[in-house]
C-alpha cells in the first residue's frame, strides 16, 4: 500500500478484527451445527439451519469485500460516496465501519 492515510489504516484494522471475528463465528457454528445429536430437530430443520447459516456467510461475504474496496479507496478523487458505503454498511453489519466511515 502506499502512501495510506491513518484514515485508511484505521479501516484496515477494524476490516481484519470484522474478519477474525467472523472465521472464528464460523468454526463456532459449524461445530455447534455438527456436535448437535441428529435426534433434537427434524431433518428439514437442520437442513434449515444448515441454509440460513451459508445465507448469512455469503452475506457477510459480500460485505467485507465490498468493505475492502471502500477502504482501498477511501481517498480517491476526493469522492463522499466510498466514506457513506462504510457507514451504510456499518448499520448492515459491523459497527465498527463507523470508525473510518466518518
Amino acid at each position: 500500500m502506499k502512501n495510506s492515510t491513518s484514515v485508511q489504516k484505521s479501516g484496515w484494522i477494524v476490516w481484519w478484527i470484522s474478519t477474525v471475528i467472523f472465521i472464528f463465528a464460523v468454526i463456532g457454528v459449524a461445530l455447534l451445527l455438527l456436535g448437535v445429536p441428529n435426534y433434537h430437530y427434524a431433518p428439514n430443520e437442520k437442513m434449515i439451519l444448515i441454509v440460513a447459516v451459508i445465507g448469512m456467510a455469503i452475506f457477510f461475504i459480500c460485505e467485507q469485500v465490498l468493505a475492502f474496496f471502500m477502504i482501498k479507496y477511501l481517498h480517491r478523487d476526493n469522492s463522499y460516496i466510498y466514506p457513506i458505503i462504510l457507514i451504510v454498511l456499518a448499520f448492515f453489519g459491523s459497527s465498527l465501519y463507523f470508525i473510518p466511515g466518518i
